[in-house]
């Protein structure tokens, strides 16, 4: 048996990096202009219609498949497949939602998935991640999964919009 008892919580763990996460990500429109927001002029660089379009898909699939609150789920408002995982990110502002439809999107359905973490029964965060395949055998439980989509890669994928910015001359959100 263990010698010491775990106090913290899973919510504990996850919470303030996500919210840390969705703090910098947000900094990150900081400046960049409407008619700039699908530009990729530098070439095999992700742009931020794309990247925040992306990451916007990823609360209401951690509520209704990993942390089970679907009624929690609301409609993406825009086109999931120009920004599923594996699609290009295309130099074509009009395959991607605008900035005043993403930006507030993916801010409230991010603060409703992290409010919901702190309500998840324990054992879920145990149970087997439910997506299968290499992601699984990666993260393979709940809790995993959804410390990684909440944290890890939201970070991931606001490093290529925080160099995505240099490149545009607007420099780092500090």
């Amino acid at each position: 048996s263990m010698s010491t008892t775990m106090t913290t919580s899973a919510a504990d763990l996850i919470v303030p990096a996500a919210r840390m996460s969705l703090d910098y990500l947000m900094s990150l429109t900081k400046d960049v202009s409407a008619d700039r927001w699908a530009d990729n002029t530098v070439e095999s660089m992700n742009h931020p219609a794309f990247l925040f379009g992306h990451l916007a898909t990823y609360p209401n699939r951690v509520l209704g498949g990993f942390i089970e609150r679907p009624d929690l789920v609301i409609e993406c408002p825009f086109d999931e497949e120009a920004v599923a995982m594996g699609a290009e990110c295309l130099p074509d502002a009009s395959l991607y939602a605008t900035m005043d439809v993403v930006v507030p999107f993916l801010q409230e359905r991010y603060e409703t998935v992290i409010d919901a973490v702190p309500e998840v029964a324990p054992e879920r965060w145990a149970a087997e991640n439910p997506a299968g395949g290499r992601f699984a055998e990666i993260l393979p439980t709940v809790g995993a999964a959804v410390n990684f989509m909440l944290g890890p890669h939201v970070m991931m994928h606001a490093g290529q919009i925080s160099h995505w910015r240099r490149a545009m001359g607007l420099g780092s959100a500090s």
